[in-house]
């Protein structure tokens, strides 16, 4: 392939690229091609023989990205074979790199280890012994993620730190312990090689020397650690020559380090930068930009850009923006949209959620409905351990030859039963559930097995399925084993238990129904793999980031839920650039919903729209609760017309505010905040 790197660059991508010697903000948008500005730049400096390839440090936050710019590069035919000797890869990655050439001088043995969470995990669980301190007190799951963020901070001097002093003797001997065992943890990798520099002031000269050019791609997502690296790095230059790509629009990983100021402080970090912004967007139509750009205009802490579609793209369909009554209306009206209009391309249509559990309805929908799906960057519903440790405990009361279910729930919670004492029982020829009655077990061992068998000595039959599989785990010590965990996510598993109680399991008969759809829920034979699958992708927000979809479904648009519950006026921004990238991700059409009633966890909630629905111009705005597209999918030319009051926000006299759900000529279905829903004559109603 030639040379040809700068073909097709619009004018601000050209400029991102020559700029030769200088600090760079360039301001990347959503889909307005970041990742070819950055390979662009590193064949222009290399084709002008600015740097040896050796002398480029491209950082990046994902291995697919690094490669798939290396793969770019490689792309230009006259310098793809120097594409090997580039510092190209994640900041980890990289700082990896350094420490194993200068491992001595790190205070590391050349071949130390690296460990994961769950080797940390383990060594945390025997560290927090040693020290005299109680494991359920002090939970090692806990202590990794606590450990993670310090370390994130990039705070390399831990008696300084303001923190309790058994957090400051589990953190010093969990540190002493690696070093005995010759490991270092992840967020050790970039920390170590902060220390290095700190304590070696004629190693970090060195790199310094080297890296006369550094770029940093998704420059929103830094963290304390990886940004104090950087300013390491370039702070013996007279002009920082350092060239980051970024969005402050998208920046939406606070919760695991990032620091939005990074980017918002730019110009005071590396002064009189030269800031570029790419606003135009190759992904999406006028009305999708035009709505996302409205949104977020909203949010204080940013530096600002607008977004437009690129020429030829054309002003496209609305943004819709529908209310519906309750969650599983909602799952219907996205499942028939779906049918009408896939044509076997199902790929082309993605459900973008503010939280994992929201899926459940989606997933129902579509396993009934024979629609194909994937959940991305998730643990599906029935998939989840709880879920199924729930579901084999009702199989064994219905059903108590299942084998496979008592291997799989005997020890949760323990009982001291274990692969000796089950050989121990096989050994009857009966079924584990019959032999645990009769075989001769340890005086322990019986009394655990005795506990055991109660839990499931009740007439279940004579009881309601909901009723009867809770007394069950309440009665067999399940419920109490997560009431009682110090795992950080045991919360969250009560929940996910309590939503199959109170929302699948309630609904069936009897038991044994039940069973039978969990089953099949079951052993559905979906995989998250992204390539090649024509299936429906159900995913995060989160896990969305960087893809894009023809239609895209924003479902559970409502105050407490998206935005979730937050405290302060920087949380409700991030929750506000998240909606921005949600929107973002649609080619032709987003479809906003929201419903009036949605049952979450067992409680049947009165929901109010986001605000976020509010706050966008309703000039790219099709509020319409009930027409939807019909056959073939509308093109970006056909718009889907407004011709109800659907949707809108009303106010009566005395009910107080509602929404209007449904219209039969002067009489109008409002579900009100307060008095539930309601039908009223329109006259009575002031829109608002």
């Amino acid at each position: 392939m030639s040379l040809d790197y700068m073909s097709d660059l619009n004018e601000q991508q050209k400029e991102a690229v020559v700029k030769q010697y200088w600090p760079l903000l360039v301001l990347a948008g959503a889909g307005t091609g970041k990742t070819r500005v950055l390979t662009a730049r590193i064949a222009h400096i290399l084709y002008n023989k600015w740097a040896q390839p050796w002398q480029i440090l491209a950082l990046t936050f994902t291995n697919k990205a690094a490669n798939e710019m290396r793969f770019r590069v490689a792309q230009y035919g006259e310098i793809a074979h120097l594409c090997g000797d580039l510092w190209m890869g994640t900041f980890h990655s990289m700082c990896l790199r350094i420490l194993r050439y200068n491992s001595a001088a790190a205070g590391l043995r050349h071949d130390f280890l690296i460990y994961g969470e769950d080797d940390q995990r383990a060594v945390l669980k025997r560290v927090i012994t040693n020290v005299g301190l109680d494991v359920k007190e002090f939970n090692p799951s806990d202590y990794v993620e606590i450990i993670s963020n310090i370390k994130d901070k990039g705070i390399t001097d831990f008696s300084k730190m303001e923190i309790s002093d058994n957090r400051r003797k589990i953190l010093k001997a969990y540190n002493e312990e690696l070093s005995k065992l010759g490991a270092i943890d992840f967020g050790d990798i970039i920390l170590f090689v902060l220390r290095l520099f700190e304590q070696n002031p004629e190693i970090l000269r060195k790199y310094q020397n080297q890296f006369k050019y550094i770029l940093v791609d998704e420059f929103q997502d830094t963290n304390a650690a990886q940004m104090k690296l950087l300013k390491m790095l370039t702070q013996n230059q007279e002009v920082p020559n350092i060239c980051c790509v970024g969005d402050d629009d998208q920046s939406i990983y606070s919760w695991r380090g990032a620091e939005i100021r990074n980017i918002l402080e730019f110009e005071k970090t590396f002064p009189n930068p030269q800031v570029i912004r790419l606003e135009t967007n190759y992904r999406s139509s006028a009305n999708i930009l035009g709505a996302a750009n409205s949104l977020i205009k909203n949010n204080m802490g940013r530096l600002g850009k607008d977004l437009r579609a690129a020429p030829g793209v054309g002003e496209g369909e609305p943004v819709y923006a529908l209310t519906l009554p309750s969650d599983w209306d909602e799952a219907r009206f996205v499942s028939d949209t779906i049918v009408r209009n896939a044509n076997n391309n199902f790929s082309s249509f993605a459900i973008l959620l503010r939280m994992g559990s929201l899926s459940r309805t989606f997933e129902e929908e579509f396993t009934s409905r024979g629609i194909p799906y994937r959940l991305v960057g998730a643990t599906k519903f029935y998939d989840r351990a709880e879920i199924r440790d729930a579901i084999a405990y009702t199989r064994l009361l219905v059903y108590p030859f299942d084998d496979i279910s008592f291997e799989r729930i005997i020890s949760k919670p323990a009982r001291q039963i274990g692969p000796a004492a089950i050989a121990k029982l096989r050994e009857s020829g009966k079924s584990l559930m019959d032999a645990l009655k009769v075989v001769k077990l340890s005086a322990k061992q019986q009394m655990f097995a005795s506990e055991f068998l109660s839990a499931f000595d009740f007439d279940w039959q004579s009881m309601a399925p909901k009723d009867a599989v809770q007394q069950l785990l309440e009665k067999s010590g399940y419920l109490k084993m997560w009431r009682e965990s110090k795992d950080v996510d045991a919360g969250e598993r009560l929940e996910h238990i309590r939503e199959l109680l109170n929302s699948v399991v309630a609904k069936y008969n009897t038991v044994p129904e039940f069973l039978e759809h969990a089953s099949l829920m079951m052993t559905d034979d979906n995989d998250n793999e992204l390539e090649d699958k024509n299936m429906v992708s159900i995913m995060t927000i989160h896990a969305a980031k960087g893809l894009e979809f023809e239609t895209v479904f924003l479902p559970a648009w409502e105050e407490g839920v998206f935005p979730n519950e937050k405290k302060s006026d920087s949380d409700i921004e991030e929750e506000r650039r998240l909606a921005y990238v949600a929107i973002t991700r649609a080619r032709v059409r987003a479809i906003i919903t929201n419903v009036m009633v949605r049952t979450l966890f067992g409680q049947r909630l009165y929901q109010m729209p986001s605000r976020f629905i509010n706050e966008i111009d309703k000039r790219y705005v099709s509020f319409n609760g009930k027409q939807q597209p019909k056959q073939a999918a509308p093109t970006p030319k056909q718009k889907i017309k407004i011709e109800s009051v659907v949707g809108k926000m009303v106010m009566h006299s005395e009910m107080g505010t509602g929404v209007v759900i449904a219209e039969n000529d002067n009489i109008l279905t409002v579900a009100f905040k307060t008095r539930g829903i309601k039908n009223v004559a329109r006259d009575f109603l002031k829109f608002i």
